[in-house]
């Protein structure tokens, strides 16, 4: 998206909220942002409306910044190597 364009939201219909209060993504919307299964997202309410967001990790801004620290490291995976 360019700087200061916006672009309109699709609304696809309702979902239903689950007992376990889960709600299905329609496929095209986390296809259409690049999310993946097992990626984290960031849920708030503003203003009367639920909001999603890609989760950024607050060390985002700063790689590549610092001498030593130039790319970002999954721990998980890291840790699983270690056993």
């Amino acid at each position: 998206m360019e700087h200061g364009k916006r672009t309109r939201a699709r609304r696809t219909g309702p979902a239903r909220i689950s007992s376990k209060n889960q709600v299905a993504l329609p496929a095209s919307v986390p296809r259409t942002l690049g999310l993946h299964p097992g990626d984290l997202v960031d849920i708030a309410e503003e203003g009367g409306q639920i909001v999603i967001r890609r989760h950024r990790s607050r060390l985002d801004g700063v790689i590549g910044t610092i001498p030593g620290f130039t790319e970002a490291v999954d721990v998980e995976t890291s840790r699983e190597s270690w056993s």
